[in-house]
């Protein structure tokens, strides 16, 4: 799994600080996570869906999720009983 230290374009940020409660992860990292398509996170990044989605962080045009947001996401659709 790619943090986004391994993804950095710009020099002098593989330093920076990684979230205390997991890493972040850019969308095609979070797609392979979850095991849901880039496409399909971008439809749950659109406004209508964004309710139904993982929470996600926007800076300047770049979306990253924390992997602990997606545990918690996926934890909230858990089916139990259904075989």
């Amino acid at each position: 799994m790619k943090t986004i230290q391994q993804y950095s374009e710009h020099p002098g940020t593989a330093n920076r600080p990684t979230d205390p409660g997991g890493e972040y992860l850019r969308p095609v990292a979070a797609a392979e996570y979850t095991g849901l398509s880039t496409s399909m996170l971008a439809k749950l990044r659109m406004r209508v869906n964004r309710s139904d989605g993982p929470d996600f962080i926007k800076v300047s045009g770049c979306v990253l999720y924390r992997r602990t947001d997606l545990d918690n996401w996926l934890r909230g659709h858990v089916v139990a009983g259904e075989v």
